[in-house]
């Protein structure tokens, strides 16, 4: 609210004397007389009044007690006779006091003394004494006239801001700063009375505030520094540290100067001072870099040209004892001659990095870096106001001045507004997916096996950790500056394994990490093999959090160890480990911000319920049974298929009563023909569990590099029963019998050459989970335990179970994919 004041002068209390103590009156001098006879009187304005003059100050100034003489006001702004607003929050009491004979100073033209009468003005609070004497004063020329009846002009009462009434909460302090009084808030609050917390993040400063960081040790010799700032105004200290509190000595500075960036540094015998060439952009993103090698310095500001400079005289050592500071400092009146700049910086700052390390600038109690500040403000606070994500999103603030919707799994979109199935998944740099962790599944042993397109050079691509505090036990996989990092700590120190070579951006990739113990393994695509080992004594690894891939909703929980900051912005196409398939989005507990890899496979080119299988950028089409083609477009039409062709990877999957009855128990007894077109491919199978583990109950025949093996474990330990013969890869048909009596089995090929073996343990019979697979089955590899790497690849036909039961093995088959007739090829 503003109050206009009409009157002919205004006195204001000095700002100084407390409002519980008596005011001498010193603004005013009441003179008889005429403006003509004295021009050069008053110093700024002459009024005339009945019988005299007055001399009257302009805007901000006040009258002295001369009468005549008028100084500046620090801090108020305020005028009268012209009709400029006050602030009534400053004004106690406005009174006019009527022209009387009551109330009249008299200056006698015999002794240019002022007779007086004592004056109490009534305001709010208090009574205002304006003295018991009225200071004399000589007058300056003999032609000033003064006048006999003189009188009191309206006077306005500006009463002093003060602290008496302001409390400020959670370590703030109230100060008096310019026309009013407030309090200086303490880093993490905020609000008139610092009652808000206000976490900080990307900072905001407004002319009166600073952060502080721990001192810098490694910049002695030399150091680099990178500032992204948004500045609102052309001047303000943006970065300092120092060896002493005044700068006298060793310090360095950044600072807008008039728009232009400074930086200086004293190493102690002379300083340097480095200026941009242009000035930074008011209100836009601005990367200021800075750096030093010695007494030799460079400026870079943005993409223009490089500055470089030198300190003065023989020394090239910089010592700082200071902490760092951001955005200002606590005494700016003891450097400003030093570092150029008399205010504290204004705008935000996104992000610091020193010698390659980027700051947290969050406070050092909640995971950042900041141990103190003052009067800051988080400049992301208003990016979400306004923003309302759809179907369960939540909006977050991405940086200082950008915003996301984190949508749940299933919808996409700017609001989350757009279903999505995904087929492949891509990560956008704020996604994640969370799966049950790999607890104590790789104590001594892990295998992570991916198929992966980044197209960011950072991110996080898998983390696995022991606890949430940012210790222990931790296995990641990250992309770091261009690299494919592999870390793992068993609980004193990571083992670091990181890629030779760049890994090309858009492009996919395999990679296969194993760990044994201490000694961990990387390997990716055509690159040189990579070894390391973690620190310490310790060999075993217990994750017991929950498994992240593509990101972590909150790094605060990963180790400090690991050094990441930043989510995957890329895809992931397949993800295997210790053996076992990972359905990166259908088996998550939770998903954040996942979307579709430009891939073929999002069209869905396989026709007719057909199953599309990305193949790094390819794909191939599972077909059902009755289809085939490349995207499964062909009808089948022969009538009947006796012969079944596999390509390896095909298969037909049988549950009927009568076939698996023939294949549990203590005995079995297999026979068919084969006609095998490659060296490698699973036969036939039955297990206990799906997929299988170390454990499980398995009958399994098929090749590896040439071999026909039969493999079986009836619960007391593996069999495993070869015979190699090069004669079977010769295009013909060949008879293959396969026996099996409690522990001991054999093979027969051709009714003629036998190779037998036996299980061990006593545990004498097979039991599966009702599903009988011929030419291979889903996910030959993991579901196998990398004991078979693919399925059948040629024909198989005449099939017989207990030297009784011959079926077809296509009419018989419940499910399958890409099978069809061996005669039509």
């Amino acid at each position: 609210m503003k109050a206009v004041i009409n009157s002919h002068t205004i006195q204001r209390l000095d700002r100084r004397n407390s409002i519980n103590r008596k005011y001498k009156q010193t603004d005013v001098m009441f003179i008889v007389s005429d403006c003509k006879k004295a021009t050069t009187f008053c110093k700024h304005e002459c009024i005339n009044i009945d019988k005299g003059f007055i001399c009257k100050c302009y805007s901000g100034y006040q009258l002295q007690k001369d009468g005549q003489s008028c100084k500046r006001i620090s801090g108020y702004e305020f005028i009268g006779s012209n009709g400029i607003s006050v602030d009534t929050h400053h004004l106690s009491s406005v009174q006019s006091i009527p022209s009387s004979q009551q109330h009249n100073l008299v200056h006698s033209e015999a002794n240019n003394q002022i007779s007086y009468k004592k004056l109490t003005l009534k305001t709010e609070n208090h009574n205002v004494i304006l003295g018991n004497k009225v200071d004399t004063f000589t007058p300056v020329k003999d032609n000033v006239v003064l006048g006999a009846n003189s009188h009191l002009a309206p006077v306005a009462i500006m009463r002093p801001p003060t602290c008496d009434e302001i409390i400020c909460q959670n370590g703030g302090h109230c100060v008096v700063r310019g026309p009013a009084a407030k309090c200086d808030c303490s880093l993490g609050f905020g609000g008139r009375y610092c009652e808000k917390n206000v976490p900080v993040k990307y900072p905001k400063f407004s002319g009166d505030g600073f952060m502080a960081f721990p001192v810098l040790t490694d910049s002695y010799k030399q150091f680099k520094v990178q500032v992204e700032i948004r500045p609102d105004n052309s001047n303000g200290l943006i970065l300092f540290s120092g060896e002493k509190k005044n700068a006298e000595s060793d310090f360095f500075s950044i600072a807008l100067v008039d728009g232009f960036v400074e930086f200086r540094y004293d190493c102690g015998t002379g300083m340097a001072v480095i200026k941009s060439k242009d000035q930074v952009n008011i209100g836009d993103w601005n990367m200021v870099t800075v750096k030093r090698v010695g007494n030799e310095g460079s400026l870079k500001l943005n993409d223009h040209d490089m500055i470089q400079g030198l300190s003065k005289g023989a020394y090239s050592r910089l010592t700082l004892r200071l902490k760092l500071y951001l955005g200002g400092y606590i005494d700016m009146t003891s450097i400003a001659e030093r570092v150029g700049v008399t205010q504290s910086f204004v705008g935000c700052i996104q992000s610091m990095n020193i010698n390659e390390e980027q700051y947290d600038m969050r406070q050092a109690d909640f995971f950042g870096q900041a141990e103190l500040g003052l009067n800051v403000d988080e400049c992301s606070s208003e990016e979400c106001l306004g923003v309302t994500c759809q179907n369960g999103g939540l909006c977050t603030a991405t940086s200082a001045d950008q915003h996301v919707c984190l949508c749940p799994l299933g919808w996409t979109g700017e609001l989350c507004q757009q279903r999505v199935e995904i087929h492949v998944p891509y990560f956008a740099g704020h996604s994640f997916v969370r799966h049950p962790g790999l607890e104590r599944s790789s104590l001594s042993f892990t295998e992570i096996e991916m198929v992966f397109k980044p197209i960011s050079w950072e991110g996080l691509i898998l983390y696995n950790g022991y606890t949430n505090d940012r210790k222990g036990d931790f296995i990641s996989l990250s992309m770091r500056e261009g690299h494919l990092e592999f870390q793992f700590d068993l609980g004193t120190g990571p083992g670091v394994l990181r890629s030779i070579q760049h890994i090309t951006l858009n492009e996919w990739h395999h990679v296969k990490v194993t760990r044994t113990g201490l000694q961990g393994i990387m390997e990716i695509d055509n690159q040189l093999r990579v070894e390391g080992n973690a620190e310490g004594g310790f060999t075993q690894l217990t994750l017991l959090q929950d498994l992240y891939i593509g990101g972590h909703e909150n790094f605060d929980q990963i180790s400090k160890l690991a050094n990441l900051t930043s989510s995957y912005t890329g895809c992931i196409q397949k993800m295997i480990i210790n053996g076992r398939p990972l359905e990166v989005v259908s088996d998550a507990r939770e998903g954040i911000n996942i979307d579709n890899c430009d891939h073929p496979c999002v069209d869905q080119p396989c026709l007719n319920a057909g199953e599309c299988e990305p193949d790094k950028g390819e794909y191939n089409c599972y077909c059902p049974l009755g289809y085939h083609g490349t995207d499964c477009e062909d009808v089948v039409i022969e009538e009947k298929i006796d012969t079944a062709h596999f390509s390896g990877h095909s298969y037909l999957m049988y549950s009927e009563k009568d076939i698996i009855e023939r294949v549990n128990g203590n005995k079995i007894d297999i026979q068919m023909k084969i006609k095998p077109e490659t060296k490698d491919g699973l036969i036939f199978w039955s297990g206990k569990h799906y997929p299988l583990t170390s454990s499980s109950d398995f009958l399994a025949l098929g090749f590896t590099n040439g071999a026909l093996i039969l493999r079986y474990n009836l619960g007391g330990g593996e069999a495993k029963i070869t015979y190699n013969s090069t004669n079977l890869f010769d295009g013909k048909w060949h008879d293959i019998r396969v026996q099996r009596d409690k522990k001991d089995s054999f093979i027969m090929v051709d009714n003629s050459q036998v190779v037998e073996g036996s299980s061990p343990g006593s545990y004498t019979i097979l039991n599966t989970n009702q599903r009988l697979y011929i030419g291979g089955m889903p996910e030959v590899s993991q579901n196998s335990l990398n004991k078979f790497m693919s399925g059948f690849h040629g024909c198989i036909k005449d099939m017989m179970l207990a030297e009784e039961y011959q079926f077809n093995l296509v009419d018989k088959a419940e499910s399958g994919r890409n099978v069809h007739s061996c005669q039509s090829l």
